[in-house]
């Protein structure tokens, strides 16, 4: 804590949005957070790396995380410490972003760390980030009649090259093979420090990250090139689900979504899966169906102490590990819409989309 805390060098400049210092933000809730995410997958080489830094002010946290999955090994590092006053600290540990330039590129690092997995990566985006506030309908309210955490932000896809190592083995990264998605969210959101409002959740999201040539959906979003003449972005509508999961764990693996567009069009999106190629997202601390982390519990903004770093490797050969450690998962597949064929993420709840499927709610089902 420097001596004018709470204030911090940001403060010398005019950039206050409301009577505080940077530092403070305009709610008492113990979810305010703001996080990065960043994904980067190469089909050739069969590899999923996911990394992301949270920052959570009311809690006076912040951590990072990167998972990397290949050849049916799932490695986590985690790293946590104190926030302080300099929001512009973007370094958790052995885990640092860093802002080349905005809207454009990144530096993404994880050094050295007793996982024996470091990352030296540059992200290049590729489509244009359009702001929006991340409502769930036009009331935004949850299905419990209350009003849902306020949460903004905007989204990108993205390029990216240099170098992932994992024990002895090194993975060169090239623009040209690997893509990846990211997004920069902030607000109010359930499972920051473990706190979720209401009953336990029984149904599931299904996000759909995929960049095709000149368009791409994130989420019920389409995004544009960068330099396109389309402004802004637009709105799509997932509308029917066929999905298809695992028979033992139940968990998802791919199928097909009908998507309506904004002039009326429906774009069928065809999901398969990549392998065994799934990040779980609770080793990254997300809450999910069992919890946070697998082994200690710890929740995005936990604390855990300052300066400290952890992690583990998981067996994804084995069933029963994939289920204990399941809950909330990114998985990569192939995607093809209209001839065109790309790579691509799932993200949801396992196993309460297979629960919906088999439940008959509207709009979902198996996919034969």
């Amino acid at each position: 804590m420097n001596e004018h805390s709470p204030l911090s060098a940001l403060d010398e400049y005019p950039i206050h949005q409301f009577p505080q210092p940077v530092r403070i933000v305009a709610t008492s809730d113990p979810r305010a957070y703001e996080r990065y995410w960043f994904t980067a997958q190469d089909e050739a080489q069969q590899f999923l790396l996911v990394m992301g830094f949270g920052y959570y002010p009311n809690l006076g946290t912040a951590d990072a995380y990167a998972i990397f999955v290949h050849d049916g090994r799932h490695t986590t590092v985690r790293a946590h410490r104190l926030l302080g006053d300099d929001r512009t600290v973007m370094r958790t540990g052995p885990l640092q972003a860093e802002i080349i330039e905005p809207f454009r590129q990144w530096r993404l690092r994880l050094d050295d760390n007793d996982e024996d997995l470091t990352v030296d990566v540059r992200w290049h985006d590729t489509k244009r980030a359009v702001f929006h506030r991340m409502a769930v309908n036009e009331m935004n309210t949850n299905s419990h009649g209350r009003l849902s955490p306020e949460m903004v932000g905007y989204e990108s896809f993205g390029r990216i090259e240099g170098t992932v190592r994992r024990g002895e083995r090194t993975f060169t990264l090239s623009p040209a093979t690997t893509t990846g998605s990211r997004d920069h969210h902030w607000g109010v959101r359930d499972g920051v420090g473990g706190h979720v409002v209401g009953p336990p959740r029984t149904r599931t999201h299904v996000g759909q990250w995929v960049e095709f040539a000149d368009w791409s959906v994130w989420d019920r979003r389409i995004l544009f090139n960068l330099g396109d003449d389309r402004p802004g972005a637009q709105l799509l509508e997932p509308f029917d689900y066929r999905m298809k999961f695992d028979p033992e764990t139940k968990h998802l693996l791919g199928g097909v979504i009908r998507n309506r567009m904004p002039d009326g069009s429906v774009c069928e999106i065809q999901y398969e899966p990549i392998g065994d190629l799934v990040a779980y997202l609770r080793c990254a601390m997300y809450f999910g169906v069992g919890g946070g982390t697998p082994e200690e519990n710890y929740f995005q903004g936990s604390y855990v102490g300052d300066d400290v770093t952890g992690g583990e490797t998981y067996d994804l050969g084995d069933p029963k590990t994939r289920e204990r450690i399941g809950g909330f998962e990114d998985r990569l597949v192939t995607a093809t819409c209209d001839g065109e064929r790309t790579v691509g993420i799932l993200e949801c709840r396992n196993p309460l989309l297979y629960d919906m499927c088999r439940e008959g709610i509207p709009g979902y089902g198996f996919l034969d």
